[in-house]
C-alpha cells in the first residue's frame, strides 16, 4: 500500500482498500490524489472503471475527518452544518453506485453518506439528511428539490464534485448544476470528472474551478475496439441473433436509439429463447434495479438499453457491447464501449452495426475514438437469403423512411424532456404546498371563515 501512503491517503482508510483487493493506485488516482489532498481543484478526463470514484472520495474522507463540523451547545452537531461534501451524478444508477462505494470506503469512520435521486420517495431522503450526513450523493434535479424544501443547506460545503460532466450537459442539467454551484461557498474545493472534454464542458469548468490540476487528454480512447459490420436495418436483429449463437458470449449490452426500439429488440430476443432485460427512461426504478441485478447475477444474458446506460455504470458481468444503432451524441460511443470489461478488460469485446445511411457518421465517430473505421464482411450464415438480397426500395423512398424515423426519434426526445420537466414541476408543487385556484367567495375572508353580516 506504499503507493497510496505516498499520495497522502488517510491511514484509517488503508485497511478497507486492502480488504477490497485494491493494492495500487490507478492512473487517475496517481495523477490527482496528491494535489487533491493539498486542496487544489481538479479537472480530470477519465473513463468509467478507471478508479475516479476513489480519486474524489479519498480526499473528501481525509479532509472531513481532519476537520469535523462545529458543535453547538450540548456537544451535538447541527445537521445542517454537518453536510460538507456534495457529489453530483447525472443518473440514478450512477448515484447509487457512488453511494455504495462511499459507504464501503467510509464504513469504519464516523462519516455518513446519503444518496438522493428522483422518481423515488423524497421523505426518507430528507429524514436521512436531517439525522446528519457528511456526504450527499445526488442527481441535480433531486438536490434542487431538497434545497427548495429547506431539507439541506450548502452554506458549509467544503467539496463539490461533478461526475460525468459531459453527460450532465447532454441531459440538459447545465442550468441546474450552475444554480447549485451558485449556492455553494466560494471557498470550496471543486473536482470535475468527465470522459470527454467538449467545449461546453470546458466552459463549465472555467466558471466553476480555480487554477485546477488538469489530468488526461480531451477525449479518452475506447476501452474495447469494436468489430464493425455494414448491415441494413432489416438485418440487424438477424446479425445480433447470429452473434448470440456463441454460448460463451454472456453479459451482452445492446445499445439502441429509442425506447420503442429497445422494446421490440428485447421482444425479438425473448421469442428466440434468450433471457433479456431492458433499461430505458420509461422503466421504473424497481425495474431498472431488477434488470441490472439480473445481468450482474447471470440470470439475464442480454440487456437492451438506450443511452441512459451509456454513462457511469460499473457492472463487472458486462463483457460485450453491441452498438445496434449509432449513438445520437458522438461522445456516447466512448461511454458505450466503456461499459464492457470492468471485471476483466482482457475479455471485453464490442460490435457496431452500421447501416448504409450511417457510414459517414461511423467514420467520424471511429476517427474521434481512435479506432479502425473499416467495415468487416458479414459472416456467411448471419442473414437469411431474403435479407441478404439488396433492398428493392428506391433510394428516395429509403431517404424518406429515414427522415420519418429521425422525426419520430426527435419527437420521442422532446416528449421525454417534457415529461421530465412536468414531473419536476409537480414534485416542486408537492414540496411547496399547492394553492387552491378556487376564487374566494363573496362575503368570506381567506383563512378566517365566513365574514359576519
Amino acid at each position: 500500500m506504499s503507493g497510496f501512503e505516498q499520495l497522502g491517503v488517510d491511514e484509517l482508510l488503508l485497511p478497507g482498500l486492502r480488504r477490497r483487493g485494491i493494492r495500487a493506485p490507478t492512473a487517475v488516482q496517481a495523477g490527482t490524489l496528491a494535489e487533491a489532498h493539498a486542496g487544489r481543484d481538479v479537472v480530470a478526463v477519465a473513463p468509467t472503471g478507471s478508479g475516479k470514484t476513489l480519486a474524489f472520495l479519498l480526499p473528501i474522507a481525509r479532509k472531513l475527518r481532519a476537520e469535523p463540523p462545529a458543535r453547538v451547545r450540548g456537544g451535538a452537531v447541527d445537521a445542517m452544518q454537518r453536510l460538507r461534501a456534495v457529489v453530483l451524478a447525472p443518473t440514478r444508477e450512477l448515484a447509487q453506485q457512488i453511494g455504495r462505494e462511499a459507504e464501503s470506503l467510509l464504513g469504519g469512520t464516523v462519516l455518513r453518506v446519503t444518496v438522493a435521486y428522483g422518481k423515488s420517495a423524497i421523505s426518507p431522503q430528507i429524514q436521512s439528511i436531517r439525522k446528519g450526513t457528511d456526504v450527499l450523493v445526488a442527481t441535480p434535479g433531486r438536490l434542487r428539490e431538497l434545497l427548495d424544501a429547506d431539507a439541506c443547506s450548502l452554506a458549509w460545503l467544503r467539496f463539490l464534485v461533478i461526475d460525468e460532466a459531459d453527460r450532465m450537459l447532454d441531459m440538459g442539467f447545465l442550468p441546474q448544476v450552475k444554480a447549485i454551484a451558485d449556492r455553494c461557498p466560494t471557498e470550496r474545493q471543486t473536482l470535475l470528472y468527465t470522459a470527454t472534454l467538449p467545449k461546453a464542458v470546458e466552459e463549465l469548468a472555467r466558471t466553476l474551478v480555480r487554477e485546477p490540476l488538469r489530468f488526461g487528454e480531451r477525449s479518452t480512447a475506447a476501452r474495447a475496439e469494436p468489430v464493425a459490420f455494414g448491415v441494413e436495418d432489416r438485418g440487424k436483429t438477424h446479425l445480433l441473433l447470429h452473434l448470440l449463437k456463441e454460448p460463451s458470449r454472456t453479459g451482452v449490452l445492446v445499445f439502441v436509439r429509442t425506447r420503442r426500439r429497445a422494446g421490440w429488440v428485447a421482444e425479438a430476443l425473448h421469442r428466440n429463447g434468450i433471457r433479456t432485460g431492458s433499461l430505458h427512461g420509461d422503466r421504473s426504478q424497481k425495474q431498472r434495479e431488477a434488470a441490472l441485478a439480473g445481468v450482474s447475477e447471470g440470470r439475464l444474458r442480454v440487456l437492451v438499453a438506450t443511452d441512459v446506460a451509456a454513462r457511469g455504470l460499473h457492472v463487472p458481468a458486462l463483457r460485450c457491447v453491441v452498438n445496434y444503432d449509432m449513438p445520437l451524441v458522438d461522445q456516447d460511443l466512448v461511454h458505450r464501449l466503456g461499459r464492457a470489461g470492468h471485471g476483466d478488460a482482457d475479455f471485453a469485446e464490442a460490435f457496431a452495426f452500421v447501416a448504409p445511411d450511417d457510414q459517414d457518421r461511423w467514420r467520424r465517430l471511429a476517427r474521434n475514438c481512435e479506432i479502425d473505421p473499416r467495415l468487416k464482411p458479414l459472416p456467411e450464415d448471419a442473414l437469411p437469403a431474403e435479407v441478404r438480397r439488396p433492398s428493392t426500395q428506391p433510394p428516395e423512398a429509403r431517404r424518406r423512411a429515414t427522415a420519418r424515423q429521425q422525426k419520430r426519434e426527435r419527437l420521442e426526445r422532446v416528449e421525454a424532456f417534457r415529461k421530465r420537466r412536468d414531473e419536476q414541476a409537480a414534485q416542486r408543487g408537492r414540496l411547496r404546498g399547492k394553492q387552491s385556484a378556487k376564487p374566494i367567495a363573496s362575503g368570506s375572508r381567506p383563512g378566517k371563515g365566513a365574514r359576519k353580516s
